[in-house]
């Protein structure tokens, strides 16, 4: 092979990568240029064109009455799988009977020298050998679009940087309608407005099966420490709905599924999970769905199908927005049409709705599970109430409004902290286990997830964003914003409240989605759709 034939098969590998091509062939970098000048590869603007690639390979949907499952996951060039959590996906997989997907992407760790990263992290003889990817995943690999359920798209075909710092940045109607998974090493997920009161699109990412192999300069270390050795789990019905949720493996390649947990190949299950963080309350308001199939508990005669609270049996669990106080909200307050249809409805009364939380609490409780309730801002607003309004002139909530400002200047008077949900909650039966958190407490789980931040407070008094609060130095369980979101290590709950509310005009991406945490310290989201919470 002449040296102009091995610069051409070095292109291949390493596109215009001039000195990538010289220690390929180990010439000088400009004899490198002279050859792709005369293959018409350097200097010059090279044609080309197609048309664009429309086709997707859509999965059958299984026989009446049973479901299907497939695992999606990606893999680096030129590095080993981790055999530990390759074992455990494939023991998993074939507990469920599922389908294993791995889509590859690639990743040039020659493209710095010896001198541009720090020592002994230069790049490996087989980090410089041509492409290849571990035989381990070779008869599962798919680089091609996939429709796994109507209405849900593996990307395969991409190929994302994985030092990307939010991958599904630019993504959000690549898929138009469809929900995606795009293959990349980073756990992220995106809720996606849709029009017209349908339930929300969601893009996922998938986690990876390979080892950490990045480039030792600022890129790619931090890619590395959000490298999550993870896969997204579908489940489809026979009516075409699906349920995603996301299956991460620790340092030792163990992991969990809901109440299946598998470690060294062995799968076990009726596990129970660490905690449920379920998505806001807003008990006036509650989904009576979600209320249902989140923890009601069964008839005799429906034994076999327990709540998903029932069949996690998580050691604790966290209530968000607990009241929506819609009966004295401040943001109609001053609405007169609104207050008449409060009183129209029967529920402008502040007792009744406090009431009915009590009993939401009774509902939840179990001897086996904790309840946290997490300050959260629609259970303060119940004291902006008492701040701003002159209880003279509401006769139908005035005795309870002397009675709270009471309790308060009582606390107060005795040198404590007032507490005002505690006391009202307190005063309506609520269970005297549940706890609950006064503003800015902490609450950790797993020995680093912060549970006490309810997302509508960001740091230094701003506002809370997702983004905003994924930088601080906690991971996070939040809630708040009623749309399912996974960023930089922080779960997002979404909302148990019914969907569509008075205020809620225009394209939507709230849903009935719930952060469930394992005792390993790994997360998923579990979304309620379509009467279920899960195939």
């Amino acid at each position: 092979m002449t040296t102009r034939d091995k610069v051409a098969a070095a292109y291949e590998l390493h596109g215009d990568n001039v000195s990538a091509i010289a220690r390929e062939v180990d010439i000088a970098r400009p004899t490198v240029r002279h050859h792709l000048k005369k293959l018409g590869l350097y200097g010059k603007p090279i044609a080309g064109g197609q048309l664009p690639d429309t086709d997707i390979v859509s999965l059958e949907l299984p026989p009446d009455g049973t479901v299907s499952r497939v695992l999606l996951t990606s893999a680096q060039n030129n590095t080993h799988v981790h055999a530990g959590f390759w074992k455990s996906l494939l023991a998993l997989a074939d507990h469920y009977d599922a389908s294993i997907l791995v889509s590859t992407f690639n990743y040039n760790k020659n493209a710095y020298g010896r001198r541009a990263v720090k020592r002994g992290k230069e790049a490996t003889d087989e980090d410089v050998a041509p492409l290849w990817y571990d035989p381990a995943i070779r008869d599962y690999i798919c680089d091609d679009k996939v429709e796994v359920a109507p209405g849900l798209v593996f990307c395969g075909d991409l190929c994302l940087s994985p030092t990307a710092s939010r991958p599904l940045t630019g993504w959000k109607n690549h898929t138009r309608r469809k929900s995606g998974v795009f293959p990349h090493p980073k756990v992220a997920m995106e809720s996606v407005a849709v029009a017209g009161g349908r339930a929300a699109k969601f893009n996922y990412t998938t986690g990876a099966v390979t080892l950490h192999n990045y480039i030792a300069k600022a890129a790619g270390q931090k890619a590395e420490f959000h490298h999550t050795f993870g896969a997204l789990l579908v489940e489809v019905d026979s009516d075409g709905r699906w349920w995603a949720r996301q299956v991460v493996g620790n340092k030792k390649g163990a992991l969990q599924d809901l109440d299946v947990a598998v470690a060294g190949g062995k799968v076990k299950t009726g596990q129970r999970v660490e905690a449920i963080t379920w998505g806001d309350f807003h008990c006036a308001h509650l989904d009576p769905i979600v209320r249902d199939i989140g923890w009601s508990q069964r008839e005799v005669d429906d034994i076999d199908n327990p709540s998903m609270l029932d069949t996690l049996r998580p050691k604790e669990q966290h209530v968000h927005d607990l009241l929506d106080f819609y009966s004295r909200n401040h943001h109609d307050r001053k609405n007169p049409r609104k207050m008449f249809q409060r009183w129209a409805e029967k529920k402008d009364n502040v007792v009744d709705e406090l009431t009915e939380a009590a009993q939401v609490l009774r509902e939840i409780e179990r001897p086996w599970c904790g309840t946290v309730v997490v300050d959260s801002n629609h259970d303060r607003a119940m004291q902006r109430w008492l701040d701003e309004v002159d209880g003279r002139e509401d006769p139908q909530n005035a005795r309870f409004w002397f009675q709270a400002n009471d309790a308060v200047y009582e606390a107060i008077e005795r040198g404590e902290e007032p507490h005002l949900l505690s006391w009202a909650m307190r005063r309506q039966g609520c269970p005297g286990r549940v706890r609950f958190l006064r503003e800015d407490e902490s609450h950790v789980i797993c020995g680093d997830i912060e549970c006490g931040v309810h997302g509508d407070r960001g740091a230094n008094g701003s506002r809370g964003t997702i983004s905003g609060l994924a930088q601080i130095g906690d991971r996070l369980n939040g809630a708040d914003k009623h749309q399912a979101a996974i960023l930089w290590g922080s779960y997002w709950a979404g909302t148990s409240s019914r969907l569509k509310l008075g205020y809620t005009k225009g394209p939507s991406a709230w849903s009935h989605s719930h952060v469930v945490t394992y005792p390993n310290g790994k997360r998923t989201i579990v979304t309620m759709y379509s009467g279920k919470w899960r195939a």
